[in-house]
C-alpha cells in the first residue's frame, strides 16, 4: 500500500444508517475517503403495540420512530430522544420532539428534568442496552418498554472480510456495544483494523487487543464519531 493511501472506512451499521453516515463523512472530507458499506445489522420493523391517548414517547433510537410511524402512530405526542438525530425523526414523524442530546443517562435527566405527570412509553429494540425504563421507574415515573423492532445479525460481507486481510488500513465507526460485539466476533483471523468508538461503554466491549487500539468520540453523538474518523483522515 502507498505511504499516502487513504484510509479505508468500514461501515457496518444497518443499510440507511450507514448511507447516510457515509454522505456526512464524504461531505465533512470533500468526498476524499474511500467507504466500504457492509451491515452487520438489519433492522426488521414489529407491530405498534396499543397507546394510551395520554402516554408521552420515549426514544432511544431511530429505529424505534421508524416503528411507530410504520405502524401508523398517531402525530402530535410528545417525544423524548436520546439524541438529535433521534429527534429529528421524531419531529419528521410530526411528534412534539425533545431531544437529551447525548446517551441514556442524558435522556433519563432529561425527562427527571421536566417531570412529565402522563405515562411514559419507551419504545426500543430487541436488544437495548442502557436501562432506561428501570432508571425513570426509580424516579417515580409510570413508564413501560414495549419492543418494536428486531436487529437481526448478519455476516460479515466476503468484500468486508477480503479488506481487514488486505494489509490497507482500515478505520471502523462502532455505534453501539452490541456491533462493537458483532463485529470483533465476524473479524477473520490476522484481520487488521482501528476501531473508532462512539462511547467508552462500546470499547469495553471489544477484546483487549483491538480496544487497546480504539479511538473513543468525544460525546456518544453521531456528530463526535463523526468528527473522531474525518480526524483520522486528516493529513
Amino acid at each position: 500500500m502507498p505511504d499516502n493511501a487513504k484510509p479505508l472506512i468500514l461501515l457496518t451499521r444497518p443499510q440507511s444508517q450507514a448511507e447516510r453516515f457515509a454522505a456526512a463523512l464524504h461531505g465533512q472530507t470533500g468526498g476524499a475517503v474511500e467507504v466500504l458499506i457492509a451491515p452487520l445489522l438489519r433492522i426488521d420493523l414489529m407491530d405498534l403495540p396499543q397507546i394510551p391517548n395520554s402516554a408521552a414517547l420515549v426514544f432511544t433510537s431511530e429505529n424505534g420512530v421508524a416503528a411507530y410511524a410504520a405502524g401508523g402512530g398517531a402525530p402530535g405526542r410528545r417525544a423524548y430522544c436520546v439524541g438529535d438525530r433521534t429527534a429529528e425523526a421524531a419531529a419528521e414523524a410530526g411528534l412534539q420532539a425533545r431531544s437529551a442530546g447525548g446517551a441514556a443517562d442524558d435522556l433519563v435527566a432529561l425527562i427527571a428534568a421536566e417531570a412529565p405527570t402522563c405515562p411514559l412509553i419507551h419504545l426500543h429494540g430487541r436488544h437495548v442496552r442502557g436501562a432506561v425504563v428501570a432508571a425513570l421507574r426509580a424516579h417515580g415515573f409510570a413508564i413501560t418498554g414495549r419492543v418494536v423492532y428486531d436487529q437481526i445479525a448478519l455476516p460479515l460481507a466476503a468484500a468486508a472480510r477480503g479488506a481487514l486481510l488486505s494489509g490497507q488500513e482500515v478505520l471502523v465507526p462502532l455505534f453501539s456495544p452490541r456491533s462493537a460485539h458483532l463485529f470483533a466476533r465476524a473479524m477473520p483471523d490476522g484481520a487488521k483494523c482501528r476501531p473508532v468508538c462512539i462511547s467508552a461503554a462500546t470499547r469495553a466491549t471489544l477484546p483487549a487487543a483491538l480496544g487497546n487500539r480504539a479511538i473513543v468520540a468525544e460525546a456518544p453523538t453521531g456528530a463526535a464519531i463523526l468528527k473522531a474518523v474525518a480526524r483520522q483522515l486528516s493529513p
